[in-house]
Parts: C-alpha cells; sequence; structure tokens
C-alpha cells in the first residue's frame, strides 16, 4: 500500500487528519502490506504530544484485552507501551522520529503478522496458528458467546527486548551526564543569612577572646 491507499483505508483525506484512536488501530492491525514509506509519511506529520496519549490509549486497550493468565505476554505488552510511548514523547527532532517510526513498524510487523499463537478449541480441540492480533480479536469474540479457545502465547514471546533496555540505559546516562555538566547554582537560603558587607568568618570569634563584661 502508499500513502493514497493508506489515507483511503483510514477513510482520512489529508494527513493531518490522522488523530483518531481507530485511525491508529486500523494502521497497526490492517493485514495489508502498508509500505513503509507510507508508514513513516503518515506519522512524520503528527503532533508529538496527541499522539503520544493516542499510542498509550491504544497499548491500554490492548493490556485490557489480554488473557488473565497471559502473564508473560502482558508483561512483555507492558514493556513494549513504555518504550514507545516514551520514544514517542522524544521524538520532537528527525532523527529521533525516524527511530519511534522504526519501532513501530517493527512493532506492527510482530503484532498484525509475524507473531504465532497457538490457539486450541475448546470444542472439538483442534489446534490453530494465529497471530498476537488474531489472538486477542478471538479472546474478545469469547466474550460475546462464541468459540472458547486455550492460548499457548510461548512462540510469540520472541520479541528483541533487549534493545529496550539499551535504549534506556543509553537515555538515562544521557540525562546524568547532563546533570553532572550542569554549575552548581549559589545556595539563595545561605545568601539571605549571610550579610554581605559583614560577614562572619570561621574562626574570627571564640570563646578565648570574648571578655567577661564583669572584669
Amino acid at each position: 500500500m502508499g500513502i493514497e491507499e493508506v489515507l483511503e483505508l483510514l477513510e482520512i483525506d489529508s494527513l493531518d487528519q490522522f488523530e483518531h484512536f481507530e485511525h491508529l488501530a486500523e494502521l497497526i492491525e490492517c493485514g495489508e502490506d502498508i509500505s513503509y514509506d507510507a508508514f513513516a509519511t503518515l506519522l512524520q506529520g503528527v503532533d508529538t504530544d496527541g499522539f503520544s496519549e493516542l499510542l498509550d490509549e491504544y497499548f491500554e486497550e490492548i493490556l485490557q484485552g489480554i488473557p488473565d493468565d497471559a502473564i508473560e505476554l502482558f508483561v512483555l505488552m507492558t514493556t513494549i507501551r513504555q518504550h514507545l510511548v516514551g520514544l514517542s514523547a522524544d521524538s520532537a527532532d528527525m532523527e529521533q522520529r525516524k527511530v519511534f517510526i522504526d519501532e513501530l513498524f517493527r512493532f506492527r510487523n510482530w503484532f498484525t503478522f509475524d507473531s504465532v499463537v497457538h490457539c486450541k478449541n475448546r470444542t472439538d480441540e483442534l489446534i490453530s496458528d494465529h497471530t498476537v492480533s488474531e489472538a486477542l480479536a478471538l479472546y474478545r469474540m469469547e466474550k460475546l458467546g462464541e468459540d472458547s479457545y486455550e492460548y499457548d502465547y510461548s512462540d510469540a514471546l520472541d520479541y528483541p527486548i533487549e534493545e529496550y533496555a539499551v535504549t534506556f540505559t543509553f537515555r538515562e546516562e544521557e540525562e546524568e551526564t547532563a546533570e553532572e555538566d550542569e554549575p552548581e547554582g549559589e545556595d539563595e537560603y545561605a545568601d539571605a543569612f549571610i550579610d554581605s558587607e559583614h560577614p562572619v568568618i570561621d574562626g574570627e570569634f571564640s570563646d578565648e577572646d570574648e571578655e567577661d563584661p564583669l572584669y
């Protein structure tokens, strides 16, 4: 899909209209092949703060739809959420924006195409393989009276989470370096109690130098 087809898919006329939850969900979960160029073009102009909130809301929706016993998937999705929302919030410049778009595109490919969840029908015990996106959709359908499944997410957890840790560590090191480089400010509270014209110097007055007023 090129950018024109993506705009048509989302039912919007221009890039600045990409601003709703439904737009993001459709972009991530669409089963059609969306080119990276079209994906990047769509996201390059979005408002950073607004999109970060939208992305956070989207992941909250995903987390609420994960089965209670799928703890490892919940932890993984929580980590991915923190990473992507953090990258989105820090993507004001073009270089950081590209990093964010790359990571979100990688997440889309894993979530919608590459991940494998083994789903066993509780009625006929047949096993079928689905992506994480499809498996979560099946779980939602269960609540509407559709077939019930047992979900095995073990083969869907192979996501390069180590890269996320490196990203966070690098960002923390940058912040620590910036703090160390900042000059120490003057103590405004100390200044308020020191007489600049007649400062008291340690040792200037001592008990030995004090005269007894009785003599």
